[in-house]
């Protein structure tokens, strides 16, 4: 058995594919196929169902991951601290984040922890709140972003600090009515047809509805927020979108806030006892992400 094949085995449950996992790691899928099948031979186990439309693990594999991931955080752990030791700075760094915090507010954090730690691998792995609560508890990623409130942060060996707080914009076709309000009731926006974010906000929205007394006629439900503002664009609906996720230019479109005002709070999400380069990432996005 092999740090190798244990790094691959995690890469393949994450991406659920061998394919993507192979491009993950910079090398081929018989090379990924031929490590998977050399472990599954020397534990006698088979850790993947392997069927047309990807793979995943079996309850084999899934026990097999908890304690390659033990593992491997450890050794990344080591040879951090063993390189701090020597005065140098290396390893690697796996930042899970939701779209909406990449969008505008990670970029800036990623380039600059990049410029002051320039022999740590930076790797982004971008998802729902779900998905990166899964992450960091599975240790497919060491430090990564969720929105207060919508998934459980009181998780055991997990540590959250506030990042960033992000207002909630109502977002019109720039010829619409309601564009030209100084702000918009939530139940105004009930009588238009809307566009659902799915990428993680779906939850907040639907509660500033229920507190409204309405509820969304959606008809569209839409993950990427560049198609959502495309489709505003095109006058297929108004939507709510979380003010950092918005790009700098979106033509076509107008943001208006929500009356009442309506704010939402990222967090910085830890495992209890993280990487030394995670620990230098929070410390560096405490910074930024407040000031």
């Amino acid at each position: 058995m092999t740090f190798t094949q244990l790094r691959i085995l995690l890469a393949v449950a994450r991406t659920g594919n061998m394919t993507r996992a192979a491009e993950e790691l910079n090398t081929t899928q018989s090379a990924v196929s031929h490590a998977l099948r050399g472990l599954e031979s020397e534990l006698g186990l088979s850790l993947l169902v392997r069927g047309s439309h990807g793979v995943r693990l079996t309850s084999a594999g899934r026990a097999v991951r908890r304690r390659a991931t033990l593992i491997l955080t450890q050794l990344e752990a080591l040879e951090q601290e063993v390189a701090a030791a020597r005065g140098a700075d290396t390893g690697s760094l796996r930042v899970g984040v939701i779209p909406s915090a990449n969008a505008r507010l990670l970029p800036r954090i990623l380039r600059l922890y990049g410029e002051s730690h320039p022999r740590v691998r930076l790797t982004v792995i971008e998802g729902s709140d779900g998905e990166v609560l899964d992450w960091l508890r599975t240790g497919a990623a060491d430090v990564g972003t969720l929105t207060a409130g919508a998934v459980p942060t009181d998780v055991a060996g997990l540590v959250t600090r506030p990042l960033a707080t992000d207002r909630m914009l109502a977002v019109l076709p720039s010829g619409h009515a309601l564009a030209e309000h100084a702000s918009v009731p939530v139940a105004e926006l009930a009588r238009h047809p809307f566009i659902m974010s799915t990428g993680g906000c779906e939850p907040l929205i639907t509660a500033l509805a229920r507190a409204a007394g309405t509820s969304l006629r959606c008809h569209y439900r839409v993950r990427d927020t560049g198609s959502i503002l495309a489709m505003v664009a095109e006058g297929l609906g108004v939507t709510v979108v979380p003010e950092l996720s918005l790009p700098a230019h979106h033509p076509g479109v107008h943001a208006v806030p929500l009356e009442p005002a309506s704010e939402r709070t990222i967090l910085l999400a830890l495992p209890a006892d993280p990487l030394p380069a995670a620990t230098a990432f929070a410390e560096l996005a405490g910074l930024l992400g407040t000031s």
